[in-house]
């Protein structure tokens, strides 16, 4: 059962050597329950997978999206993936969606619980804006999930309106907010460029005009006192370097972007820092005590 993440169809099981007769004193003794018929699941299953089989399908959209570990704008409702042709089916719960659709490509053989990748995607894109379905692409291409014949295929099967979506992928973002900001500077026409490293100061989220140092903060990997320590120091080492920099939060970038944009418009009309950098020695020496 660990093979399939604590979720399989009893076919998996027999094909694996596992007699029917093994399986059902599996059940019998409660290492194993029935969610659905044709499907076991162990108590390490993930509880919206199995909610999902109950519900007579599989997990879809944002929902198998954050089963993959990529980025997707909101994940708080329940997506059940569907075939058309799927009757009886038990009434949904408060927070939990229905889609129906016949899958376009095949689904991970030991992950059978959720659609493949590729029709997470085409799901999300049914109701998703053009920034919301190249923040999920972007996270999945940086995570290493589509490869380019992969995302080919995809791009292909998406609907009209998301035409020439390929040109904005880069796969560089760290985060699905990192894309969004990065999407909204170069539409304004400004030069940006995702996770450059500053000598000194060392991997930014985006650099705008090669001196503006803008980074994002999420509560995740920004909150604790050290993580908050280790951010202001790096500031610290941005203007020893004669790099301007902003910081945003998640959320801003989210709910706020013309406010963000009129910050990285003042900052720049402002012009990069009028000053001669630290030779690197004392930088470095700087850098080491702060």
């Amino acid at each position: 059962m660990d093979t399939f993440d604590g979720l399989a169809r009893r076919e998996q099981l027999t094909a694996l050597g596992h007699s029917g007769a093994a399986i059902r004193n599996a059940v019998r003794h409660g290492t194993l329950v029935v969610p659905r018929r044709g499907w076991v699941a162990t108590v390490r299953a993930p509880l919206r997978a199995v909610r999902a089989v109950e519900l007579g399908g599989r997990l879809g959209g944002s929902s198998a999206l954050a089963s993959y570990g990529v980025w997707v704008d909101d994940d708080d409702v329940l997506v059940v993936s569907c075939t058309p042709t799927a009757s009886r089916l038990p009434d949904l719960r408060p927070g939990e969606r229905r889609v129906w659709m016949t899958p376009t490509f095949a689904p991970n053989a030991r992950t059978t619980w959720r659609v493949s990748l590729e029709d997470a995607i085409l799901q999300l894109a049914r109701t998703a804006t053009r920034e919301e379905l190249i923040s999920t692409i972007d996270s999945a291409v940086n995570k290493g999930l589509l490869p380019k014949r992969s995302r080919l295929a995809l791009y292909a099967a998406l609907p009209r309106r998301f035409g020439k979506v390929a040109r904005d992928v880069d796969g560089a973002s760290m985060s699905g907010t990192e894309t969004r900001l990065r999407l909204a500077l170069r539409a304004a026409g400004y030069r940006v460029e995702c996770q450059v490293t500053i000598p000194g100061v060392g991997v930014v989220d985006l650099l705008v005009e090669g001196w503006l140092v803008l980074e994002l903060d999420s509560k995740e990997h920004h909150g604790s006192p050290e993580q908050q320590a280790r951010d202001r120091a790096r500031d610290g080492n941005a203007v020893l370097s004669a790099y301007g920099h902003e910081r945003f939060m998640w959320s801003q970038v989210r709910y706020s972007m013309e406010w963000c944009m009129a910050v990285v418009e003042q900052r720049v009309r402002d012009g990069r820092p009028d000053r001669t950098p630290l030779d690197r020695r004392t930088h470095l020496k700087l850098a080491r005590n702060s």
